[in-house]
């Protein structure tokens, strides 16, 4: 018996060895790529549309489209869902929420703590669309509601999956503030000769904060976001706190606000109205075919006015349409070998996707892309890609003179459950 032992421990030595030699004779394994991975500073980490049949989201203010998705603690105030799926079948949906510091780590909290009710909830079946080409379903949901209730102000990511392969939708970020204490904002405009001399904006809050903060300077903490690019939150690096009760805080000058931000407005009512902005329509290809006029770097019709909110304005109605928009851009001079470009808008929430990188004409010199947008009005932008960085101010036109949007963010440290409160926010336009 031993003996047999024995010849068994021996089989099993030679076969591994054999097995590590025939491995190491293998080819190396392919190299991994080494592409510089492109990091959206318009989105907040974790905010993404990953499903690609997913269409016109937007989350709101209820009442207000328009809106940004901040609503008020213990408040009648909700918060509107929409979206549509490229698709007839009807699906059901998970939802749940995390808790987030303003950095959008996550915060300490677990989900017992922020919110009551389940730990997510579902919704799904959808509306039909009424015979368009191509069909979608449109979905809505608002919260809080009996099955989520926030408990808990701050920063929240809402995230949406598929209830039957729990795969990921989408995931976006939103707001619950506490009203506590007043606010005062301004901006100040500046010239800044070391950026081409494109004007800066420094937005100056002055905050009356309540009796329960005790020590203002260790305590409270403040950011800025410009025309509701959250990934684009500044922490206020300039502050005071010499008059009692208050607090004023500033950007630094280092730290500014780009004042003439551009973007490129796209008013899109009915897909047939040919005119201004859409040179051909093809409604015998499904989804209908747009032709745009060709946008042109110097020749740019920005947006005197950065909208509000960053998913525009798509019809709600059932018997909206889609397009197949093709969108052309020529830009001033030649992109380099390591560079590329994209497009990106409210139609697809300003994030950075591979479907939306343009391809270049070298007969013309002109950069083109396809994607479908829904009836509605919209703002976009053509984004420069180089070695992994966006440089979204490179493709600009003539310095447009446009009024840009800050909202301010006071958060309060909480002494007993170490989490951020967000006790106010306000918001002012640029004159």
């Amino acid at each position: 018996m031993k003996a047999r032992i024995t010849i068994n421990i021996t089989l099993l030595f030679l076969l591994t060895a054999a097995c590590q030699l025939h491995l190491s004779r293998q080819d190396p394994p392919p190299e991994p790529d080494r592409q510089p991975r492109i990091v959206n500073p318009l989105a907040v980490p974790g905010q993404e549309i990953r499903h690609p049949d997913t269409y016109s989201i937007q989350l709101f203010r209820s009442g207000s489209q328009q809106s940004p998705p901040i609503i008020r603690l213990d408040s009648d105030q909700t918060l509107t869902l929409r979206f549509d799926m490229i698709e007839t079948r009807s699906r059901q949906f998970r939802i749940r929420l995390t808790h987030h510091n303003p950095d959008w780590s996550r915060s300490p909290l677990p989900p017992e703590e922020f919110m009551e009710g389940f730990a997510e909830a579902t919704f799904g079946g959808g509306r039909p669309s009424t015979g368009q080409r191509p069909s979608y379903r449109h979905y809505e949901y608002s919260l809080p509601n009996r099955q989520l209730r926030m408990t808990r102000s701050g920063n929240y990511m809402l995230h949406v999956r598929d209830y039957e392969t729990g795969e990921q939708i989408f995931s976006l970020p939103f707001f619950i503030e506490e009203n506590e204490g007043d606010m005062n904002l301004r901006v100040e405009e500046r010239i800044t000769p070391r950026r081409d001399m494109r004007i800066g904006h420094i937005p100056k809050t002055t905050y009356i904060y309540p009796d329960f903060v005790d020590m203002p300077q260790f305590d409270l903490s403040f950011y800025y976001t410009q025309n509701q690019f959250w990934g684009r939150t500044r922490e206020a690096d300039v502050w005071d706190v010499a008059t009692p009760g208050e607090v004023f805080f500033e950007l630094s000058r280092d730290n500014l606000f780009t004042g003439d931000y551009e973007v490129l407005p796209l008013n899109l009512s009915r897909l047939d109205r040919i005119g201004r902005q859409v040179r051909e329509y093809r409604p015998d290809e499904v989804p209908p075919l747009l032709l745009l006029d060709i946008d042109i770097q110097g020749l740019l019709n920005a947006s005197r006015q950065v909208p509000s909110g960053r998913f525009g304005r798509p019809n709600p109605d059932l018997d909206a349409n889609y397009g197949n928009l093709h969108f052309s851009f020529r830009p001033r001079s030649a992109i380099g070998e390591n560079a590329a470009i994209y497009l990106a808008g409210d139609f697809n929430g300003w994030a950075i996707q591979n479907r939306l990188r343009m391809e270049l004409n070298p007969e013309d010199s002109t950069w083109h892309v396809r994607t479908f947008v829904k009836e509605g009005s919209y703002a976009y932008k053509y984004l420069l890609v180089e070695n992994g960085e966006i440089r979204d101010l490179a493709l600009d036109d003539t310095f447009t003179r446009s009024r840009q949007e800050y909202i301010s963010f006071v958060y309060y440290r909480d002494p007993e459950r170490h989490y951020y409160r967000l006790l106010k926010t306000g918001s002012v336009r640029s004159n």
